[in-house]
């Protein structure tokens, strides 16, 4: 088994993570576009990290770690962490319709901690360090997380915030962090405010999280997102001002009919 980060060479902030992670934190080149670290390797593919459908799999990898750019229309800083997959019929962005990834909450909770430490530690106050909720591809039973930097599209990549991403995707990997308990997210915005605040406080270890904007979403879905994060979670959060009236009660309804405690949040 293997734990591994993933680079691509068409995203221009997931390449300088790369090499910061060869340069700085000591992965050795075994072959082309392969270099390790005690059990970690890096993997540098040409395509696009989004059409990486599978990836880890042939290894049995035990984590997908992917470096990637973000982009805010709004412009945005952000240092990000997120699972993948699509709620709806919709994979414009990679992935399979109405088909989640595997994930870890563990790797989430420690990669947005880590995100968080380098930012303070590197003085990015004007940065915003958070989860987002689940969206776009690649699609693969290998538990996989992003990790990402960015701003305005087009902008070239900062390099505290390469820093930071480099140091959380390999805290990620290394996976020595302990971690409270593990649920999945149901509501609120893409950028997950709830969530993250819940996991920044030491709370909760959060995977999957289903935005309003995807609601009412389907009880397979729901049942999904539990089967995917590889530490079962046992209980739901509802970001209960999050949701509107009718998706929140066929939300609770679904629960309640799968047998999954929930909380309001």
């Amino acid at each position: 088994m293997v734990r591994m980060i993933l680079v691509s060479r068409r995203d221009e902030v997931s390449m300088a993570v790369g090499r910061r992670l060869i340069e700085s934190f000591g992965f050795r080149e075994e072959g082309e576009g392969l270099y390790m670290r005690e059990g970690i390797l890096l993997y540098i593919i040409d395509r696009s990290h989004l059409e990486a459908d599978s990836v880890g799999e042939g290894l049995g990898a035990e984590l997908v770690v992917v470096a990637s750019v973000h982009r805010s229309e709004a412009g945005v800083k952000a240092l990000l962490t997120h699972p993948t997959g699509n709620w709806g019929e919709e994979a414009e962005y990679g992935g399979r319709p109405h088909t989640l990834s595997a994930t870890s909450a563990k790797a989430l909770y420690t990669a947005l901690h880590a995100l968080k430490e380098e930012a303070d530690r590197l003085g990015l106050k004007d940065w915003r360090v958070g989860m987002e909720a689940t969206h776009h591809g690649p699609r693969t039973d290998a538990p996989l997380i992003y990790v990402e930097a960015g701003g305005r599209p087009g902008e070239k990549p900062d390099e505290k915030a390469v820093e930071a991403v480099a140091a959380a995707c390999l805290a990620a990997a290394e996976g020595g962090v302990e971690t409270p308990e593990a649920v999945v997210g149901f509501g609120g915005t893409h950028y997950a405010p709830t969530f993250t605040r819940l996991a920044l406080r030491g709370d909760y270890a959060v995977g999957h999280i289903c935005p309003k904007y995807a609601m009412p979403v389907d009880p397979k879905m729901v049942r999904q997102a539990f089967e995917k994060t590889v530490e079962r979670p046992r209980k739901a959060l509802i970001d209960w001002k999050g949701v509107p009236s009718e998706p929140k009660h066929r939300l609770v309804e679904t629960l309640n009919q799968l047998g999954i405690p929930w909380e309001k949040v």
